[in-house]
């Protein structure tokens, strides 16, 4: 079961133009990060507060290469997410960060 804690909030999203428009979102397992899709951009978010850490813009090169964005989903451990995209592919991206300086 799902129960509401506070209101709902919007998302500033940093994207490049109104075609990126977010559509998916996916939470860590110890629901400290998210991470927000886009067609061609991954953002990671820390939970509590609301807080952009790290935007990553896929190249148009790699982009027309491999297709857009679909789906993501994270390691149990929080390191790595891995991105599956249109064109049957998996885009994995590590994330390396250290928790001291986020508290």
């Amino acid at each position: 079961m799902y129960f509401l804690s506070g209101w709902p909030k919007r998302l500033l999203c940093p994207l490049g133009s109104t075609a990126e428009t977010p559509f998916h979102v996916q939470s860590d397992p110890q629901r400290t990060f998210f991470a927000v899709l886009a067609s061609a951009r991954l953002s990671i978010w820390y939970c509590r507060p609301s807080v952009l850490i790290v935007t990553y813009k896929e190249p148009a090169k790699s982009s027309s290469q491999f297709g857009s964005y679909k789906q993501a989903e994270w390691r149990p451990d929080s390191a790595m997410i891995a991105v599956s995209v249109s064109r049957f592919f998996f885009c994995n991206h590590y994330i390396a960060f250290k928790l001291e300086s986020l508290r």
